[in-house]
Order: structure tokens, then sequence, then C-alpha cells
């Protein structure tokens, strides 16, 4: 699934005035909705959270579209179904303040690059915005129920389209290693290290830890200036790992990259344990970018085991080497780069060919994720 958002031109003021009342009902309808769920019903069923909701809300505001309670209905549902999944205890109904819904075939029609969408009158003409990349998508993939959100006060429609699978042509897997320092290490000899991202993310951390003991006191200023740093480092882990991801999947020749299975790396053995460095890499959000981003080019990504992949000389494959810092020195006598070693370790157990490079020690390539202007550089060690 690849999702673009793009802005609605409509044609005249009138018309956009038109869906910013139909959005604005259906905040409300949500928020009554939410009420009513939150004070009389404890199952999430969606046939008596109708039976409470619906015949009533109707009666007191016949001007919103029946399709529009139903959509909202669904809607409503839907979080509190999210709160049950994720544990989270509230202590009063879930209240909606953005402008935003999802439109389902009942509400919406596409075609010939014209949206027609119903309000609270009529349906309204209106064309979305499209760049050359969103033109690429629209002929080549279908888009699923769009959501219309308002931003900056203008009305944007985010298109999400099923991306079909591409299994692999030649077979060949690029082992990566991901890392603190290095960000990624690749088994074609590629270290991926981006000094200024991680200078700025250790700034930021230092920052919430500063702040973090003036927020326990009560301060609101502590509180405010914290939620802007994790907001600020949300939006650099998510352009950091944007760039490298694209960098990965066009560096190579392979088409399936192999990655290590990091789900509890994070998770602390007991409370002492320090668990600060690691906790700074975005790996879980660096794997989603990487698996959605694949099939774009016809490429796919696996998960395989960590266990040792550190520890095992990747030319004898046994654990008879010693690895200190950033070299491994392997018991025929070569000093190969640990964490390209590592590399060729995880693509060895896609149990596909692997696509190698230059292992030895001192001989990588070292790229900059970054792809602007004066930040991209190679050099050789």
């Amino acid at each position: 699934m690849l999702t673009y958002s793009t802005r609605l031109v409509f044609q005249d003021k009138e018309d956009e005035q038109k869906i910013f009342k139909m959005l604005e009902s259906q905040r409300f309808t949500f928020n009554e909705c939410s009420k009513i769920k939150f004070n009389s019903i404890t199952k999430n069923s969606i046939v008596e959270l109708h039976a409470k909701f619906y015949r009533d809300f109707r009666d007191n505001y016949p001007n919103i579209p029946s399709n529009f309670v139903i959509c909202t209905e669904q809607e409503c549902l839907s979080k509190y179904r999210s709160v049950k999944t994720s544990k989270h205890k509230i202590h009063k109904p879930i209240e909606k303040k953005k402008l935003s819904v999802r439109l389902n075939r009942n509400v919406y029609s596409y075609k010939n690059k014209i949206f027609r969408i119903s309000s609270l009158e009529k349906r309204v003409k209106c064309y979305p915005h499209i760049y050359s990349r969103l033109q690429e998508l629209l002929n080549k993939y279908s888009f699923g129920d769009p959501e219309l959100f308002v931003k900056n006060n203008e009305i944007w429609i985010a298109l999400t389209f099923d991306i079909p699978e591409i299994l692999p042509t030649n077979k060949l897997a690029l082992g990566i290693d991901l890392g603190c320092r290095v960000n990624a290490a690749t088994s074609e000899g590629k270290l991926y290290i981006d000094k200024k991202f991680n200078g700025e993310k250790r700034k930021l951390r230092h920052l919430k830890d500063c702040l973090k003991s003036k927020s326990t006191k009560n301060s609101k200023s502590a509180c405010r200036h914290l939620k802007k740093l994790r907001r600020k480092e949300a939006n650099k882990n998510r352009n950091f790992c944007h760039e490298l991801s694209k960098k990965l999947i066009l560096d190579t020749k392979a088409d399936t990259l192999v990655l290590e299975n990091l789900k509890s790396i994070k998770v602390k053995k007991h409370k002492y344990e320090n668990k600060n460095r690691i906790s700074q890499v975005p790996l879980y959000q660096l794997k989603q970018f990487l698996t959605y981003k694949a099939p774009l080019y016809g490429k796919t990504v696996i998960e395989v085991c960590p266990s040792y992949t550190s520890q095992i000389d990747s030319t004898s494959g046994k654990r008879d080497g010693v690895r200190k810092g950033r070299r491994y020195y392997s018991k025929n006598g070569k000093v190969l780069d640990a964490d390209v070693n590592a590399a060729v370790n995880i693509g060895r157990r896609s149990k596909l060919p692997v696509s190698y490079g230059n292992i030895l020690d001192g001989q990588a390539i070292v790229n900059s994720p970054i792809v602007g202007v004066g930040r991209s550089q190679t050099t050789i060690l």
C-alpha cells in the first residue's frame, strides 16, 4: 500500500464551503456517536451501535445524509477497537477535533480525473492537483477509499494505492546490517553513515532528558518544549528513513533485501540495562519504508534470524574469529569490516545467492544517505 496526498481544486468558493460544512457535520456526528458508544454500549458491536444511535440522530438532524451517518458509525467503532487493542484506559468519550472523513463508494465517485463528493445538499465536483509522480501512480494502479482532510485551511485528499507484490527475477540477495554509528552496512561492502543526522539526534535526546526532569515538576513550558522536541525528532527520523531506504534499494543490483528480525532488541533484559543508544535508531520505521518502497522497483524485503550474525566468520561459516569494535579478526589472518561481515551472514540466511563486495577492513565504500546538495558524498576509506 502506498499513500499520496494532493490538494483538491474546486470550481468556486461556494463548492469548497459546502465540503467544509460537510466535514464539520461529520465531526459533530462522530462526537455524538462517541458519547452513545461510551455511555451505553460495552461491546464493540456495529449492530448495537446502529440500533442505539442511527434512528434518533436522523430524526433530530435530517439534513445530514444517512450515508455519512453510517460511515461515521464505522469510524467511531474502529477508534474504540483501537483503544481496546492498545489496552488504553479512557475515562471520557473519544472526541474528534480535526476535520477529516474516510469516503466510500456511496458518497463519492471518480471518473475522468474528476471527483464528485456528496455534501449536505448535492454532490460537488472537484479536481485533484496532479503532479508527475501522482499521475504515474494513477496510470499504473487503482486506489481504495480515499480520505478527505483539512490542511492549512485547504481541503486535501489522500489516495491509497494497492501496489501488487512483484516476485524476484534474478533471485540475488543483499544482506543489510543496521546499527547505531553506521546506519546501514550491506554485503556489497557499502557503509551508509550520516554523521550530521547522528549528531542532531544526540542533541535532541540530551535536551529531552534535561526537560523530562523539569516536566515532572509541573513546568508547563518544559512540557510544551518537550512535546515540540518529540515532534521534531519524529520528523527527522521519518525524513532520514525515506532517504536511506531509497538509497538502499537503488544502490544494489540485488532484488531481495534481507534484514534481521530485531523485534526485541530494544527490550531490557533487566531494569538496569542501558538501551539508550540503540533506542535512538528508528529500526521499525526503516523496515516499514523499505517494505512498501521495494515493490515499486520490482524488489522484495524478507527477515531472518539475527542470532550470531556478528560472531560468525563469513569466509569460513564458523564462530572461530574475534570481533573488536569495527574490525573482525578471522582465524586465517584476514581483518574484515565487522559490519559488512555481519551483512554477508545475514544475506546467506535467506538461502539465496548473496550479492558480494569487498569485505576487508578499510576497503568499504562510505555513502551518506542524505541526497540534498552539498550533503551527498562517496569516499574510499
